[in-house]
């Protein structure tokens, strides 16, 4: 049988950082086994749920690139894909109802009160709390009384006696025991009809044919559980794969200072779905080589489950940024304009597109690209090449600017104000040439100041191209001040 793999989101907020990893390990393995891909939406928190936040789910996952077989959103023969509407047609309800007949399940009917009082006296004998089975103890008429009688009820699993350790060999971890004794006899259905997540879960994997179960390690606990509702149903557990928890640089829990933010925010502040989706692979995982920046195909080529770290996985923005410049990097100067201009401020935008040739466009971002670390940046980049005179002498103005060579600056005034039409690079760099002679000056004595006179900057881009850019007239007004 075909291997089949799902990533279930609960649309209780936006698509996480954390939760994105694990939809990527998701779809990794996936392509790399030639396995389906579904996805589910897990929103039986009816109250939690929003429509906006399965939107978002999906906008996510699709801006990443990350495509699925089956889903809420494609379809396919396993559905329905969101659990509320398996819930309405009774699914759960008709599951535990077969346990209840077989005897793996019972109705309960303590008050929350009554299993409060449970756990304190657990706590005051300082052992771990587990549900004492009191209504077990009923007889068959005496649940049917409390039934009839519309005593709020609850079914919960109950855990064969003596059944010893449940053992799951994890593909990241190898074996890991859980003594059966400790869980306690769960509940499986609320009180409202509703799933908890541990029967919900192994229905709809059971129903959906999962084979391989990959998720974060905070899941691990749940597993003993599961693993019990399988042998119930007579069904075998598919495999388990716990990935590595997220750590920020201090290695304390993620949070939003260390960079936990909704994958719709990483868009928004200008990241490469490419760059985002190769640096969460590397969190937890790595190759064998010491490659980093690695294509969707290298990743999923050379991928492998169980290489894949069980200690926390550090998560450092300064890396991701690192990375996103990488594939900003390999853009061809045309494929950056699309990816820019969403986030060029309107002043830019209008002075760029107006003043320079679509030629002359490419020429500035292929100048600019490796300045980029998100694509934000172009605001400050393009500036260069569109501030005004006054944003110019501000920028100037701001300048350690100690001793000028007017010399040097006056000379190359004087060439300028010779030209008639465009400024070309060749003789820019000409005209420097015949300055470095004549003034006998080093080189950074002759370009530092040429380019402080004509940008504002002590820095940037290969100065004849960008000087040529600016044109004749942007460089005599400039030039005049002083």
């Amino acid at each position: 049988m075909k291997n089949r793999v799902r990533f279930a989101p609960s649309p209780t907020g936006n698509l996480h950082i954390g939760s994105v990893r694990t939809a990527l390990f998701n779809w990794v393995f996936a392509k790399k086994s030639d396995a389906d891909l579904i996805l589910r939406i897990e929103d039986t928190d009816q109250e939690r749920s929003k429509p906006e936040y399965e939107a978002n789910i999906l906008e996510g996952l699709e801006w990443l690139g990350l495509d699925f077989n089956e889903g809420p959103h494609v379809g396919g023969s396993y559905g329905p894909y969101r659990q509320s509407e398996r819930m309405a047609e009774g699914i759960y309800t008709k599951v535990a109802e077969n346990l209840l007949a077989k005897g793996f399940a019972y109705y309960a009917f303590e008050t929350a009160e009554e299993l409060d009082q449970e756990r304190l006296e657990a706590e005051a004998k300082g052992v771990p709390y587990v549900y004492s089975r009191k209504s077990l103890a009923l007889s068959p008429e005496e649940v049917r009384q409390k039934l009839d009688s519309g005593i709020p009820s609850v079914i919960r699993f109950r855990i064969p006696d003596h059944r010893g350790a449940v053992i799951t060999n994890d593909l990241i971890r190898g074996p890991v025991s859980f003594e059966a004794d400790l869980l306690g006899d769960f509940v499986i259905l609320k009180s409202d009809g509703a799933p908890t997540y541990n029967f919900a879960v192994v229905v709809d994997d059971v129903a959906m044919k999962i084979t391989h179960v990959i998720r974060g390690e905070d899941h691990i606990s749940n597993t003993p559980r599961q693993i019990l509702i399988y042998e119930a149903l007579g069904e075998k557990a598919p495999e388990f794969a716990h990935l590595p928890i997220i750590l920020g640089p201090d290695r304390s829990k993620l949070s939003k200072r260390h960079g936990a933010q909704s994958v719709s925010e990483y868009r928004d502040q200008g990241y490469m779905p490419d760059a985002l989706v190769n640096y969460l692979s590397l969190l937890g995982w790595s190759p064998k080589d010491t490659r980093e920046v690695l294509s969707r195909a290298e990743l999923t080529s050379i991928f492998e489950i169980h290489q894949i770290s069980k200690s926390g996985a550090i998560f450092d923005i300064e890396k991701l940024n690192w990375m996103n410049a990488q594939y900003i990097r390999q853009l061809t100067p045309f494929e950056l304009c699309g990816w820019v201009m969403p986030f060029m401020e309107a002043a830019h935008k209008t002075i760029f597109t107006t003043k320079y040739t679509p030629e002359q466009q490419l020429v500035i971002l292929e100048l600019i690209k490796d300045s980029l670390t998100t694509l934000p940046n172009i605001n400050h980049e393009i500036s260069l090449f569109t501030d005004s005179f006054d944003q110019y002498l501000e920028q100037f103005n701001h300048l350690e600017q100690g001793h000028l060579p007017m010399e040097v600056i006056r000379r190359f005034r004087d060439w300028v104000s010779q030209i008639r039409a465009e400024v070309y690079e060749a003789d820019i760099d000409a005209v420097i040439d015949e300055i470095l002679v004549e003034t006998k000056l080093p080189k950074g004595k002759v370009m530092r100041p040429i380019r402080m006179a004509c940008t504002g900057r002590v820095s940037g881009p290969l100065l004849p191209r960008v000087l040529s850019l600016l044109g004749r007239d942007c460089l005599l007004e400039r030039l005049k001040r002083f």
